[in-house]
């Protein structure tokens, strides 16, 4: 019997530490057997993205949408495990990962731990910790 039947990895790929994260989600969900989710959600507030408030560009959105999947397929060429599927979205990082998670019935939710001194809206491991009802894997040294 496998622990964890679906793993969702919130990363984002301009991360330094996104290919350990990547690398740690796979061999874990390959040592369950199963299926690997990768979520990054673009920062903004609800659904919109900082990015899309400030420029308001069409073209500008959907060359920084293509450049993030680009970023988040070469990240998974670097899993020896197989990902479902690429989840992506703009806004709340925390309320969409939170909701993903919901949606996919995840039993593990593997994220990395960023401090830094804005804290405007709360720090995401945080809120995924005590909004859950699933594993929350938090990676302070990937």
């Amino acid at each position: 019997m496998s622990l964890y039947q679906t793993v969702l990895l919130a990363v984002n790929p301009e991360d330094k530490n996104a290919h350990k994260l990547m690398v740690k989600a796979g061999v874990i969900a390959e040592q369950n057997h199963a299926d690997l989710h990768v979520a990054y959600v673009e920062p903004g507030i609800g659904n919109v993205s900082f990015i899309d408030v400030e420029v308001e560009l069409q073209e500008e959105h959907d060359a920084i949408a293509k450049k993030r999947m680009k970023e988040l397929s070469e990240l998974i060429a670097a899993s020896s495990y197989k990902v479902k599927a690429i989840h992506t979205a703009d806004g709340d990082v925390s309320k969409h990962i939170e909701a993903l998670a919901k949606e996919l019935n995840a039993n593990l939710v593997i994220t990395g731990y960023h401090k830094s001194t804005f804290h405007l809206f709360g720090d995401l491991s945080d809120s995924l910790a005590n909004h859950l009802n699933c594993d929350v894997l938090i990676s302070q040294k990937s």
